[in-house]
Formats: C-alpha cells, sequence, structure tokens
C-alpha cells in the first residue's frame, strides 16, 4: 500500500502580523511584525480511493479555505488571550491591553485575540493545522501537517489528525 500527501505551498498563503512573544516571568519581546508564510501538507487515501480519474480532488478546494484562514490574521495584532498576566478590556472601538508594566491601545477590529498563552509559531501552527483538519476531513483527508515560517527557514509545524 502507498500513501499520498498533498503539498500546497502557495506564496500568497502569507499573512503580516504584529505580536511579541513571552519569554518567562520578567521577559518578554517587544511588539513587532513578521510576514509570515503558511505551508499546508495532506494525507490522503490510498490510491485505490482516490476518484476514477486519478487524483484525489481539485487543489482549489483546499487553497480557497487556506488562503482565507490565513488573510484573516493579515494587518492584524495577534495577542495570547489566555496568558495569565494578559489583561484586555473594551472601550469602545478600542482595546485596551495590560501585559505587566506595558500599555497598548489598539483599534478593536486590528487585534485577534487567539485562544493561547503565548504568539509562537508554534501556537500558530498548531491553530492552523486543527482549523484545517477539522475542515478537511469532510474530503476524506487523514491528516494535516502546517508550518507557519516567521523568517524563510525559521519556523514550526504541526500535524493534526
Amino acid at each position: 500500500m502507498t500513501n499520498t500527501t498533498l503539498h500546497l505551498h502557495k506564496q500568497n498563503f502569507k499573512f503580516s502580523s504584529a505580536h511579541f512573544l513571552i519569554f518567562d516571568e520578567h521577559r518578554a519581546e517587544k511588539l513587532h511584525g513578521h510576514n509570515y508564510q503558511v505551508a499546508v501538507d495532506l494525507k490522503v487515501p490510498p490510491e485505490a480511493e482516490l476518484a476514477q480519474n486519478g487524483y484525489f480532488i481539485d487543489f482549489n478546494v483546499f487553497k480557497e479555505f487556506i488562503k482565507a484562514e490565513v488573510d484573516r490574521w493579515d494587518e492584524m495584532v495577534l495577542l495570547p488571550r489566555n496568558h495569565k498576566d494578559m489583561k484586555i478590556s473594551a472601550s469602545g472601538e478600542s482595546l485596551e491591553v495590560r501585559f505587566r508594566e506595558r500599555f497598548y491601545v489598539f483599534p478593536k477590529d486590528e487585534v485577534i485575540l487567539l485562544p493561547v498563552t503565548n504568539t509562537s509559531v508554534e501556537q500558530l501552527s498548531r491553530i492552523l493545522a486543527e482549523n484545517f483538519q477539522r475542515e478537511f476531513k469532510k474530503y476524506g483527508v487523514q491528516q494535516v501537517r502546517v508550518r507557519v515560517e516567521e523568517t524563510r527557514g525559521q519556523g514550526a509545524s504541526t500535524i493534526a489528525t
């Protein structure tokens, strides 16, 4: 039996976002940004289960969903909603963020509060992998691997089954 993996690493699977990493009780990065690149690998059923025409499914089904998901994070500030030192409150159209001695005010519609304790590439790849697997399993995808690079050659990947 053979296994097939589809590789979707398109140039437009990217997003530019601001964030900061929290290292420990005393240290955290300054707010800064990255031009993230996303790559997705999909493990599909064995050859015997492919359509009669010899391919799994039109790539566009997956590409459109991936692109829409990464676009949601494009030109946004990504913050960890679940970190104990992150205090967030809404004030009109603004979001006030207190992190230890820091204080930020952002337009509400330019911030995404992620269900994580840190906005690391490890956590970003996990969120995307879980979202993609949840969507793609209805097409028979057996496993999704998502790689998120914050700079070329530096990133993390997560496998969701």
